[in-house]
């Protein structure tokens, strides 16, 4: 069996549904769709990228929060921020690019300290 370096998240806010966001022109940009597959069909739940959403997760044993906040770029798509070990990615475009850099931010530093 694998060890898994990635733990389950767990909210730490709701976030709220935003008429103008989430129902809006770029409302494609805050709303994803799980799959659900059966013998007969396959049905699609949509699923909202509420403002203000946080979830903590552990990566390596340590806590890292992603929150969901407005794009500086535009402010009517979503933008991610992700904090860690006192490391901040500032408002990036996708989750996985915020939680990347500091990701690497944490543990490059963490590396080079040894």
């Amino acid at each position: 069996m694998s060890k898994s370096h990635i733990t389950p998240g767990k909210l730490v806010a709701t976030g709220s549904i935003v008429p103008e966001l989430h129902y809006g022109p770029y409302l494609r940009d805050w709303w994803i769709f799980s799959k659900e597959k059966t013998q007969e069909k396959q049905t699609y739940y949509p699923i909202p990228l509420r403002l203000g959403l946080e979830i903590i997760i552990q990566l390596n044993n340590n806590p890292f929060i992603i929150r969901i906040v407005r794009n500086v770029h535009s402010s009517l798509q979503p933008g991610y921020i992700c904090e860690g070990k006192g490391q901040s990615s500032g408002i990036n475009t996708s989750a996985s690019a915020a939680i990347t850099s500091v990701y690497q931010s944490v543990f490059v530093k963490s590396l080079l300290n040894i």
